[in-house]
């Protein structure tokens, strides 16, 4: 590859640009190559600007390739799956420069806006030898045109002489179609022909006939079930005393890719018919992807195949094969995947009017997504790890790629990546966590389980999904000794420690209550659960579910819960304990599964403190079973003491009001009392159907009556005024 820099001034004028960067292309950014009859020119991904164009250098100038031209002259640019663009050029394409019909040189420029608004310009002189002869035709089946050319020494019906002297004024095309008789054929000349798209020309040895896909006198057929595009043209040569007809018919196929199990298929008819004449003769067929011819142990490595079936040729890639390129997507909510090749593929023939006819065809194929067995182990290229989550954990134990660099969480994540592109990620979670409760197996081994929940990103679409998975780990354990259980008290909870020695961990089962201690249940009751390195200890708050309440007094209530320990082996009971504590309550209330109302109440919020002595239920005889300077218990069962009984809903609401009886001073001013009232309503909701559920409440607060107060006292006490009702709910 050659770069040279004379002639900027010609390209900035045209880009309008007042900045033009020109000079050695940084390496690695231009790859070229010769396949066979054409130019090769990939320009990496990472050296594109937000707009780039390519144009050409000759006798006459400057011409930047427009979409039409491009597909008029000869030239094709394509951006693949990996990012980078392909830019390939017909040896017989418009400025291609033969000498001796050998050696081939095409003058390309790439001109790139730059981020900063600079045009960087590179010149490149490409040159290609032919490889091997040509052949009598040659068909060229592009992503955007097709070519075919045929070499006029070998056209028959006239002479050398006769042929060199015919020029383009003598020439004319014939279109026609399979159904129309040869009166109806459509006759322009090369003017009116290049009008619509058609280019014809002679170039050294080569009558060349070239279109793009979708020409105003083309045809869509198919064959063998495979589409096909077709334009028959016949090139008409005026001559001294006759004409040369020139059959340039041509067609390509253009079906797309499809996905066959584990393998992209492409499919073309084994004969096509439009281009075949007489009896046909194979020649055989050969592939390559990127640009490069395979050899036959090249496709056996890779696994490409080349078959027959049903008078079709059947080409298979298998789903990421060397060569081929993976993209991922999401289809339905489901990891997909698509593979593209840039396939090549040739093909030769021999038939009753043309002695060897070579067909090359560049496609760029792609399957539709199709959904996959995604596996965590290994990430394509595209995908990308956001964030990673410890089932039923919160924050501490959630892992986010913006905050990987920090040490505040348990779960840690490094990506490594594979030779073949592919990625995976190493997940790092301490066995000693008290999320991870092993499972005894038996045999001496123990299996500790964890699942975590992935969010996947693929790039550059920035489309999510997500995907579960459950990781297992078994180790071999020591024979331990004898666990041992031992219950404490905290100001607000109990505390189960279980004993079970430095090696032992935690190869028991703990039951509370008689149900397995497992982490639903440590988030039911909002259980703390601590691991150190000889002994297991649970946290169990005073009112957690499962707490058996025993006794309700002034001195505080009585709470206890069972606890066992179980080998999780033989599932031998190795330890029980019955641990119970008692905790203050200033005030609480509770709702008993066997019908009962139990409340403490605290009296002196009045001003003055009301006597706690003296208060009753709705039945006055109804009266403390305890009391102190400051507070009354109350225990009575649901159809005593004057409780009344309403439906609301599916639930009975069972209620009775806690007041204090009023000395009132003489008749003639019944209204002034010398004590404060108070009054306080106790409810219980219970389901219609089921009386046996346990409810408590303990924080509850007292309040007077401002109807009951004189003028005066109401003055005084208005900031202690409001009447309470203290429910609960027995759910």
């Amino acid at each position: 590859m050659t770069i040279c820099y004379h002639s900027l001034c010609c390209v900035v004028l045209l880009l309008a640009s007042p900045l033009c960067v020109t000079g050695p292309s940084p390496t690695g950014m231009f790859h070229t190559k010769c396949i066979e009859r054409h130019f090769w020119l990939a320009v990496k991904s990472g050296f594109l600007g937000p707009m780039f164009r390519f144009a050409f250098e000759d006798q006459y100038g400057f011409h930047f390739l427009s979409n039409q031209e491009a597909s008029f002259c000869g030239y094709t640019v394509l951006i693949g799956d990996a990012g980078e663009v392909v830019f390939r050029a017909s040896f017989l394409a418009c400025h291609v420069h033969s000498k001796r019909g050998a050696d081939y040189h095409l003058r390309v420029w790439f001109v790139s806006l730059q981020a900063d608004g600079k045009v960087a310009t590179y010149p490149l002189q490409l040159h290609c030898s032919l490889q091997g002869r040509w052949s009598t035709r040659e068909i060229v089946c592009e992503e955007n045109y097709m070519e075919v050319s045929i070499l006029r020494s070998l056209l028959p019906g006239t002479s050398k002489t006769e042929k060199k002297g015919a020029d383009e004024a003598d020439i004319t095309v014939m279109f026609s179609t399979a159904e129309q008789p040869p009166e109806q054929a459509r006759v322009l000349s090369l003017t009116e022909a290049a009008a619509l798209g058609y280019h014809v020309s002679q170039r050294g040895s080569h009558l060349i006939f070239r279109c793009p896909y979708s020409s105003p006198l083309s045809q869509s057929v198919k064959e063998r079930g495979v589409d096909l595009e077709i334009v028959r043209a016949t090139v008409l040569y005026r001559l001294r005393s006759s004409f040369l007809a020139v059959d340039t018919t041509v067609a390509c196929a253009q079906n797309e890719a499809t996905a066959d199990g584990p393998d992209l298929l492409w499919t073309v008819p084994y004969v096509l018919s439009p281009l075949v004449h007489g009896q046909f003769r194979d020649g055989g067929m050969r592939m390559g992807v990127n640009g490069w011819a395979l050899s036959e142990s090249e496709h056996t490595e890779r696994g490409f195949k080349i078959g027959l079936q049903g008078g079709r040729v059947e080409v298979r890639i298998p789903f990421g094969a060397h060569g081929g390129h993976l993209k991922s997507g999401v289809l339905r909510g489901r990891y997909s995947q698509s593979m593209s090749v840039d396939l090549f593929f040739v093909r030769q023939w021999e038939d009753e009017r043309w002695p060897l006819t070579q067909q090359r065809s560049f496609r760029l194929l792609r399957t539709p997504f199709i959904p996959q067995a995604f596996s965590s182990s290994s990430f394509a290229a595209d995908v990308s790890l956001q964030k990673a989550t410890v089932d039923g954990g919160g924050d501490l134990l959630t892992w986010t790629w913006s905050h990987q660099t920090q040490n505040d969480t348990d779960l840690s994540v490094s990506a490594l990546s594979h030779s073949n592109g592919s990625h995976s990620y190493q997940l790092r979670f301490p066995l000693s966590h008290p999320k991870i409760i092993p499972e005894f197996v038996g045999g001496g081994y123990k299996m500790y389980s964890l699942s975590f929940s992935f969010t996947l990103n693929i790039l550059p679409s920035g489309e999510v999904f997500y995907h579960k998975v459950t990781i297992e780990h078994s180790v071999e354990y020591a024979a331990p000794s004898s666990p041992k259980l031992e219950g404490k008290c905290t100001d607000s909870s109990l505390l189960v420690l279980l004993h079970h020695g430095a090696q032992a961990e935690l190869q028991w089962e703990l039951f509370l209550a008689g149900r397995k201690l497992d982490w639903d249940l440590v988030e039911m009751g909002g259980f703390l659960v601590t691991a150190e390195d000889d002994y297991l200890s649970v946290e169990i708050p005073s009112y957690s579910p499962g707490m058996h309440y025993e006794e309700l007094t002034l001195q505080g209530l009585v709470s206890g819960v069972k606890v066992s320990v179980v080998d999780a082996a033989s599932l031998k009971v190795e330890d029980t304990l019955v641990h119970k504590c008692t905790f203050p309550a200033r005030e609480l209330f509770v709702c008993l599964p066997e019908g009962r109302m139990v409340a403490v109440v605290d009296t002196t919020h009045t001003i003055p403190p009301t006597h706690p002595n003296r208060t009753t239920l709705l039945d006055h005889s109804c009266v403390p079973m305890e009391t102190d300077s400051a507070r009354a218990l109350f225990s009575f069962s649901l159809d005593s003491c004057g409780t009344t009984v309403t439906t609301e809903g599916s639930f009975l609401v069972y209620e009775n009001q806690i007041s204090y009886r009023q000395e009132f001073l003489p008749v003639d001013d019944p209204l002034i009392h010398r004590d404060s009232p108070y009054r306080l309503t106790i409810q219980c909701r219970y389901p219609a159907n089921d009386t046996r559920t346990f409810a408590i409440h303990h924080s509850l607060n007292s309040s007077v009556d401002p109807k009951a107060m004189s003028a005066k006292r109401r003055r005084r006490e208005a900031a202690n005024s409001g009447q309470r009702k203290q429910s609960v709910t027995m759910e």
